[in-house]
């Protein structure tokens, strides 16, 4: 099956292609292609991830100069693309997966609706790169962009969630065929960096973008979990010195930010992960979190619900309880030992190969 991912833009601007020796996750993640998200769907499928950019001004596409010029006059004028760029490139593909986002949705709409007329037998997923919960807030303080993600999904043969929670929304709300399919992940790379609970470091670590709600709860349970627990550190990433209240007179230090890689090494090493992030995520955190060995609570998200089902958190759990589980775990090895054995078993069907599958049953079904 000829398959491509295609976003608004890319890093390079220029079409990246898969290879055996050369997977989404060994490439460089500033100037190539992101480890962790659409680009472990290209080599899932052994596919290309094309920029729509590069189509519309190259070099996917060959632009003279002056129709580059031209056409960013229109986009200037006008705020949209005008719809002349040729679409050859994109001839005997058998599937795309079209990424939505937030910034320069409306583009991705129009691309859609011309690719769906151009080409009627190429099957379209549509996939959005924000969380469900993100999006909600979005379209309720922007009018006309729920519009634009409707007309973008009735542009797709079918929609993909990587959130099976959100499947009941999504399908109330776009009226459109959707289907979960949890994100493709590298078991088997990832799992490298495994680590047994004995050699683990005394850490708590706090995941989680700050500016996002319910976050801050995360802190709290860290800090109060410390309180009974006074042997253990508190770290967070550091995203700039803002002086994180709730952990004021905890013991607590910040990180860097780490490529995924390194990551996953760092994961590896704390005995526990809070992340109390309740927009409806993939949980990417708790996925590494399942690979490596290391528990993580707090989330709504796929991964937590998925991998760690007997640890689970809604918007509605409270600290007193997320404290609670925590305790348990640091409190009973065998405990910590089954939770951390049922997520890396339960990790398996996410691998690339078994993911490549799902995918192309879809496929053919609306082939």
């Amino acid at each position: 099956m000829k398959f491509a991912v295609i976003e608004y833009s890319s890093k390079t601007g220029m079409v990246w292609r898969h290879r055996d020796d050369y997977p989404n996750y060994l490439a460089d993640p500033d100037k190539e292609m992101d480890p962790t998200s659409f680009g472990c769907y290209v080599s899932a499928l052994k596919g290309e991830h094309i920029p729509l950019t590069g189509l519309i001004l190259g070099p996917v596409n060959q632009v003279s100069r002056a129709a580059q010029l031209w056409r960013k006059v229109v986009k200037r004028v006008t705020g949209n693309w005008p719809q002349s760029y040729a679409l050859d490139y994109l001839k005997g593909l058998d599937a795309v997966l079209v990424v939505h986002q937030i910034s320069d949705g409306h583009e991705v709409t129009a691309f859609t609706k011309r690719l769906k007329q151009t080409f009627p037998q190429l099957v379209i997923m549509g996939v959005p790169t924000q969380p469900y919960g993100l999006l909600e807030q979005h379209w309720q303080q922007n009018e006309g962009w729920l519009q634009d993600f409707k007309e973008f999904a009735g542009a797709c043969d079918v929609f993909i969630s990587i959130v099976a929670d959100t499947v009941p929304l999504w399908q109330q709300l776009l009226h459109k065929p959707v289907v979960y399919l949890p994100q493709p992940y590298p078991v088997d790379f990832a799992s490298k960096y495994y680590q047994e609970a004995v050699k683990k470091q005394k850490v708590i670590y706090v995941a989680g973008v700050l500016s996002r709600p319910t976050i801050e709860r995360g802190f709290i349970v860290a800090a109060k979990l410390q309180q009974r627990f006074p042997e253990y550190s508190i770290q967070c990433v550091s995203e700039d010195d803002t002086p994180i209240q709730p952990l004021a007179g905890s013991r607590s230090t910040r990180v860097p930010f780490a490529q995924w890689q390194e990551h996953l090494a760092y994961l590896s090493r704390v005995a526990l992960v809070i992340n109390t992030d309740h927009t409806f995520t993939r949980g990417r955190v708790q996925v590494d979190c399942a690979a490596v060995g290391t528990p993580s609570i707090g989330a709504n998200s796929d991964g937590q619900r998925d991998l760690f089902p007997d640890l689970p958190a809604t918007v509605n759990t409270s600290v007193a309880q997320l404290v609670e589980q925590c305790a348990e775990l640091l409190e009973d090895p065998a405990w910590y030992g089954a939770v951390v054995a049922r997520a890396r078993q339960r990790l398996q069907p996410y691998d690339y190969p078994t993911s490549a599958q799902r995918l192309t049953a879809l496929v053919a079904k609306y082939l």
